[in-house]
């Protein structure tokens, strides 16, 4: 079967010659036939011959002086006109005799310009088809589009593939982003399975241990009582992993609300100061919060689900300001945005984040601590996620790590932002 280019360059040349040649013809037949019907010198010698006879006549009659100067002057005239009719009469032969020829030549300059015009078009409106062709092969496959040398070029034809060309572009990256969510999802269900699987093996055994160990460490036994102690921090420690693990991949319970974020911080700040002074007095737990802006600042959400996940890159930051000696506080900045939503910035001056891991930090496979499951940050992704907002993490300048979360704004029955 002929390609696309075979096909349009024989239409495109078919188009140009076909008519030429017909046009060529027809000239042809029609200049041909002029010459025949008006070119030759038979008309002219009969006018000639009459003319000289009518002269003679007025020769032999007598005729005034006048006359016979009119007749002398007509006698030239028509001298003249016989000889330009003879030699138009031989240049018409002569262009009949070469007239073929000069149409052949004619015929196939026109079909050379023709060739060239149509093998130029046919490749112009060919290479961009058949590159379309490969790219939507490339997306069946999955692969990345490659560039494309004809991009933003020219006007005509090109703008219409331009304009495919953009929306297989778009087509590819929401394509990509649809296969990154479906893999995440995938991801995410295959952990959640097995993080809850791992919670229900753990909790079995984990209340008669802890009744056994309870039982072990009232023994009168100092070394006794001490291994029974070591025992129930041990087993603590197992169930709060296996909680851990059981929260995995579970949205957060009950309907969505609206949450003062101002509260939720100023709330939690003071849990913070309590369970680190075991008083209302006293230092700060080593947390600063900065509340920007004045009055509340509503969310739409859930306030356990949001206040877990904040408390959770609190508790990071500062365990990696410990494990620098910071003796900066942890921060904590709230600033309203524009539309309505929130910016909540914590930072440390811990060792700050692996530079080569930080696109792997939300897996829950990955954890730099050396105790750490691995999905302390994957269930903080979830819950604001699920809150419609993103998460990111950087390292500061002079040290230390920055994580940024933005929530939308909440939105009333009448889909104005609050």
């Amino acid at each position: 079967m002929p390609t696309l280019r075979t096909r349009l360059f024989i239409a495109l040349l078919l188009a140009a010659v076909i008519p030429s040649g017909l046009l060529l013809l027809g000239g042809t037949l029609a200049f041909r036939e002029a010459v025949v019907t008006t070119g030759t010198a038979g008309p002219w010698g009969q006018v000639a011959e009459s003319g000289s006879e009518l002269l003679d006549r007025l020769d032999e009659v007598a005729a005034g002086p006048a006359v016979e100067a009119a007749a002398e002057r007509h006698r030239e005239q028509l001298s003249e006109s016989v000889r330009l009719s003879r030699f138009f009469t031989m240049v018409g032969e002569r262009i009949l005799f070469l007239l073929p020829a000069i149409t052949l030549a004619i015929l196939v300059l026109a079909s050379a310009i023709a060739l060239l015009v149509a093998t130029r078009v046919s490749r112009s409106l060919s290479d961009p088809v058949r590159e379309l062709v490969r790219w939507a092969e490339a997306l069946g496959r999955g692969d990345t589009l490659p560039p494309s040398p004809s991009e933003g070029r020219g006007a005509g034809a090109i703008r219409e593939y331009q304009t495919l060309r953009d929306a297989l572009r778009r087509m590819e990256t929401s394509l990509r982003e649809a296969r990154d969510r479906e893999l995440e999802r995938e991801r995410t269900r295959s952990w959640t399975e097995m993080a809850r699987r791992v919670a229900h093996d753990l909790k079995n055994p984990l209340t008669p241990m802890a009744m056994a160990a309870r039982t072990v460490a009232a023994s009168p036994d100092e070394r006794t009582a001490e291994a029974g102690r070591v025992l129930t921090e041990e087993i603590q420690r197992l169930d709060e992993l296996a909680r851990s693990f059981a929260q995995f991949g579970r949205p957060p319970d009950g309907p969505a609300s609206q949450v003062d974020l101002v509260e939720l911080l100023v709330g939690l700040h003071r849990r913070l100061r309590l369970e680190d002074t075991g008083s209302t007095e006293g230092a700060e737990g080593g947390v600063r919060l900065e509340l920007e802006g004045e009055g509340e600042l509503l969310v739409e959400g859930h306030p356990t689900a949001l206040e877990r996940a904040v408390r959770n890159l609190i508790a990071n930051a500062i365990e990696a300001a410990q494990d620098t000696g910071a003796e900066e506080p942890v921060e904590v900045v709230l600033t309203p945005r524009d539309d309505g939503g929130a910016i909540l910035r914590i930072r440390d001056r811990g060792p700050g984040l692996p530079e080569g891991e930080l696109s792997r930090m939300w897996d829950p496979d990955f954890t730099t601590k050396r105790r750490g499951t691995g999905l302390g940050l994957p269930m903080v992704r979830q819950v604001i996620l699920a809150h419609g907002g993103q998460v990111s993490a950087r390292n500061r300048d002079g040290g230390g790590a920055e994580f940024r979360i933005e929530l939308p704004p909440t939105i009333s029955p009448d889909g104005v932002s609050a």
